[in-house]
């Protein structure tokens, strides 16, 4: 199957402090040319949207933006939101997606520590080079959104995600975390809720922990490209989490962007040629990788 009318909903770019292949403009570029129908541009240190901002005015309308709210940001930060609230294409919201915090996450920076891994910026996101923007794990205070000094900033961010009617990611929460997050994100109204890579070592979320949590209205499990080729998952794992919690409540994203891989869009043919092979028929990816993506950026 061709990748012509699909999404992908977490791509990395430039220019940041990690070393990135591409530029978020030549990525869209790129994405057009190959038939995808748009992505969502991801930073781990800013907000993306004046990037799609940036790529409407070059004449291209497939990026969307997102915000991480790691400290780069303030943290769980009412205003980081607001600021990318302010930005529209057409009276629409370009922002779409607010990831709760990754890299300075209270899990992220415990899963680095168990790895011997001193900075906040891990070797495989930059394949060894250096990264300026690296910070000791020593001078970073975790954010865990448990705390109760941080619950009413949730509150009030969830309030505006609600209200807003983007999605909401989990980030690089531990299984703890998310499993507040999401009855109160669901509680208080938050339309979508993508289960950030929920396989991943900050996360680890069991096939059933994850099929609870699908149960909720809108809340979808993610499953990225780069945990085969960089995180070491064989293409057989990667069907068996799909399988186990049904294509219904599944998004394939990439989460590529990385200086070591093919451009994002290859990257998609490649996931979406890997699992064909597995036995998912036409239908179950084209759900996995445009309905539901659709579903996720308020699009149906």
């Amino acid at each position: 199957m061709k990748i012509t009318g699909l999404y992908d909903c977490h791509i990395h770019g430039g220019p940041e402090p990690i070393p990135r292949k591409y530029d978020f403009i030549t990525m869209s570029r790129n994405m057009e040319e190959a038939g995808m129908a748009g992505f969502v541009a991801k930073s781990h240190f800013y907000s993306t949207v004046p990037f799609a901002c940036l790529a409407d005015t070059y004449g291209t309308k497939n990026v969307w933006g997102s915000v991480v709210l790691n400290h780069f940001v303030g943290g769980i930060n009412p205003n980081a939101v607001r600021a990318s609230l302010g930005m529209k294409r057409d009276g629409e919201n370009l922002l779409r997606i607010v990831w709760m915090p990754t890299m300075h996450a209270k899990s992220n920076i415990e899963m680095l520590r168990r790895k011997g891994i001193g900075s906040d910026i891990p070797p495989e996101w930059t394949s060894g080079a250096f990264s300026p923007g690296a910070q000791r794990l020593d001078n970073i205070p975790p954010i865990d959104i448990l705390a109760p000094e941080v619950q009413d900033r949730l509150k009030e961010t969830l309030d505006l995600i609600a209200e807003s009617g983007v999605c909401l990611a989990t980030g690089h929460l531990s299984r703890e975390e998310i499993f507040h997050l999401v009855p109160l994100a669901k509680k208080i109204g938050v339309r979508s809720i993508v289960l950030t890579h929920p396989i991943y070592g900050s996360t680890g979320l069991t096939d059933p922990e994850m099929r609870q949590l699908t149960e909720y209205e809108n809340v979808f499990a993610e499953m990225c490209y780069i945990f085969m080729p960089i995180d070491g998952f064989s293409p057989e794992e990667m069907a068996e989490h799909i399988r186990s919690v049904g294509t219904e409540r599944i998004i394939l994203s990439t989460d590529s962007g990385q200086i070591s891989m093919e451009p994002p869009h290859v990257c998609m043919q490649k996931f979406i040629d890997l699992l064909s092979s597995s036995g998912f028929t036409d239908d179950m990816l084209l759900t996995m990788a445009r309905a539901n993506p659709k579903k996720v950026l308020g699009f149906t």
